[in-house]
């Protein structure tokens, strides 16, 4: 219900900034803008809060990582020059918000949306990485809608806001006289009708000095792309990651949550393979997963009653544990069971720890069955 919530204010003040893009009046418009930075912004982290467990900080490309979590969206080995460029865009932002005709130069006018240019072109770049779609997955496309939001009101105010001031510097000529003695340049800056061109081709010096600083503070030229290019499972991505680990949950049971967790704790042994994915394997799963071969040998009415009570309460229970200090519990509480799992095995089998040895190896259930046709 609160994400629903969420959902529908920030579906609200879109809809209200869109349509304040063909409806002059700045001065009404501004609480809304206001409103719509700050409810974004608390948005998102509520949101981030909820997913959390999909984002490893500062992940680069080659991390190792598990589940569906995934890695950075943009390279923080290189990103610090999107923070000049947004800096200069909230500046642009900010005088051109304060500016009054008559009271500004048309040229700083004409500067303060060049420097939003840039600025707007980054929040659309923002937004191709993270859109849905392009093969990226259903959680990441999920996230990437949401996130896809505060950006897109960003570039809706600032067009907004350049239209306010053509159509404010307009009005403000009509009342005025003409200067039959404005020099050409002056009365070619006096025609607001232009300003967004001028302010186009204004921004390219802006962003030139602005990737000069970035180059100074030890940025390479070629940051503001590889931002996004040296990163993977995102849309403008050109890296591709080693493949995920299942560890936690994600469709698995208590013990193979369990050896997601610390290693100094769960003490993993190896990398195995469960139903087509790489699960992280120790020696409690090992031993747990013998165990249920043997009980399925033994008995196969008990095994099909355990394995439906355990699909029935003990998938929902892994799918809530989240982080490495859950799963560390997990495993500290399954210690009894598989103490008993383990005498069970020694009490019926003639090798048991060959049995222990070779589980989620692949091919392991029919390697087992041939050994013990040949042991028969």
């Amino acid at each position: 219900m609160p994400i629903l919530v969420c959902y529908g204010i920030a579906f609200w003040f879109s809809i209200r900034n869109l349509v304040g893009l063909f409806k002059p009046d700045v001065e009404r418009k501004k609480l809304f803008w206001e409103l719509t930075v700050i409810i974004g912004m608390l948005f998102h982290v509520f949101f981030y809060q909820l997913v959390q467990f999909i984002f490893v900080k500062d992940a680069h490309w080659t991390v190792q990582l598990y589940n569906s979590q995934v890695h950075q969206l943009a390279c923080t080995e290189y990103r610090n020059v999107y923070g000049w460029i947004l800096f200069t865009g909230f500046c642009g932002f900010l005088l051109l918000l304060r500016s009054h005709p008559g009271e500004m130069p048309p040229l700083i006018t004409v500067l303060a949306m060049a420097a939003l240019y840039p600025a707007m072109a980054a929040c659309l770049v923002f937004c191709a990485q993270v859109m849905p779609g392009f093969g990226i997955s259903i959680d990441q496309g999920e996230i990437g809608f949401t996130w896809m939001i505060l950006p897109l009101n960003l570039v809706v105010i600032a067009c907004s806001l350049i239209r306010e001031k053509i159509l404010e510097y307009q009005k403000y000529m009509e009342l005025k006289e003409p200067d039959e003695q404005q020099k050409w340049y002056q009365r070619v800056l006096s025609k607001s009708k232009y300003w967004p061109l001028f302010a186009l081709v204004f921004s390219l010096p802006i962003l030139g000095i602005v990737l000069g600083i970035s180059i100074l503070r030890g940025q390479q030229p070629d940051a503001i792309i590889k931002t996004w290019t040296e990163t993977a499972d995102w849309n403008l991505s050109t890296r591709v990651g080693p493949p995920n680990i299942i560890a936690p949950s994600d469709g698995h049971y208590l013990c193979t949550v369990a050896a997601g967790g610390h290693k100094r704790v769960v003490k993993p042994l190896r990398m195995g393979e469960r139903r087509g994915c790489r699960v992280i394997v120790n020696r409690q799963l090992e031993i747990a997963n013998a165990f249920e071969i043997v009980l399925e040998e033994k008995t196969p009415r008990l095994h099909k009653a355990v394995r439906s009570f355990y699909d029935h309460c003990g998938f929902p229970i892994a799918k809530m544990i989240r982080t490495e200090g859950a799963c560390d519990v997990v495993y500290i509480l399954m210690k009894p069971l598989e103490w008993m799992f383990l005498i069970v095995l020694y009490l019926t089998q003639p090798n048991p720890e060959d049995l222990i040895a070779i589980q989620y190896m692949p091919g392991y259930r029919e390697f087992w069955r041939d050994f013990k046709k040949k042991m028969n």
